[in-house]
């Protein structure tokens, strides 16, 4: 398979000021450094979640010419919304985004949580079922927060942060969509943010600085999320993910993308979610079933 590498800078350029590219002659793919959804080496998807479902588009495409481009979540999003030919298989859905994309749901897993370090667990507003309240923990204005600009943490979670612009939180743009983050709130360089337990769980087997970090369940955040495959919402973006759908709407396709996800999900988090994935799995078999083309 021909994986031309660029440098993120060079890269986007070169996609934004590409010509337009017959469907059959070449396909592009944004990547971000988002472990364990995507674990890019030298700017080519591996084991991850979404990296798995690249790989197995890639073979089953029809040509050899693909190629990866390393962008952050803010650059990712700003080339979908201009209509750049590349498609991003690491994007979480949510109803702004479908006004800019086309999608092809590829995953549903649980919702993002709360992450603090061990000693901030006296302090948190819990309800009776030991969820954080988050209402009142945004009210806090002692209390700093940390996420990732133009990152999407699910349309619950989204929603929840929307209704407190007051709320102590930094935004920061680096390209690694939360990895830094956690070191952060470790450093005590802020005090929460908000990620999957089974990235927490990533992160800790390789840094031990992580290891005093818990996860708290959200209120009134307990849906799963989808996420799939997204595609400038162009004629060449419906073109793609008609594509992508056939080729993952197959029973074949569909056991992928579920053996994509249990390779990096928790025991509690595969327990809790089993029967919301294992219907998705069902619908994802068939043809058109999880695919968006309005």
């Amino acid at each position: 398979m021909t994986r031309r590498l660029l440098p993120s800078c060079l890269a986007a350029a070169a996609v934004l000021a590409a010509p337009p590219l017959r469907a059959d002659e070449q396909m592009t793919w944004l990547m971000s450094d988002f472990p364990p959804i995507t674990i890019p080496v030298d700017g080519a998807p591996t084991t991850g979640i979404a990296d798995q479902i690249v790989r197995y588009l890639a073979r089953h495409w029809g040509h050899d010419d693909h190629r990866y481009v390393y962008a952050n979540s803010k650059r990712t999003w700003l080339m979908l919304e201009r209509g750049s030919q590349a498609c991003f298989a690491a994007a979480l859905r949510t109803p702004e985004r479908e006004r800019t994309a086309y999608f092809s749901n590829t995953s549903l897993v649980p919702p993002p949580v709360l992450i603090v370090r061990a000693d901030m667990l006296p302090s948190l507003p819990l309800n009776a079922a030991g969820e954080v309240v988050l209402a009142q923990l945004l009210a806090r204005r002692a209390a700093r927060g940390a996420i990732v600009e133009n990152r999407s943490y699910g349309p619950q979670l989204d929603a929840m942060l929307a209704q407190h612009p007051e709320a102590n939180l930094e935004k920061t743009a680096i390209g690694d969509y939360g990895r830094n983050v956690l070191l952060m709130v470790a450093r005590g360089r802020a005090d929460y943010t908000f990620d999957y337990d089974f990235a927490l769980a990533y992160g800790q087997s390789l840094q031990a600085e992580l290891a005093q970090l818990r996860t708290v369940a959200i209120a009134g955040n307990a849906q799963a999320v989808l996420a799939g495959v997204a595609c400038p919402r162009t004629p060449w973006g419906r073109r793609m993910i008609r594509k992508i759908d056939s080729i993952l709407g197959t029973p074949a396709g569909a056991d992928m993308l579920m053996r994509a996800q249990d390779t990096w999900l928790t025991p509690a988090g595969k327990q809790r979610y089993q029967s919301q994935m294992a219907a998705f799995q069902r619908l994802r078999s068939k043809p058109g079933a999880e695919a968006d083309y309005r």
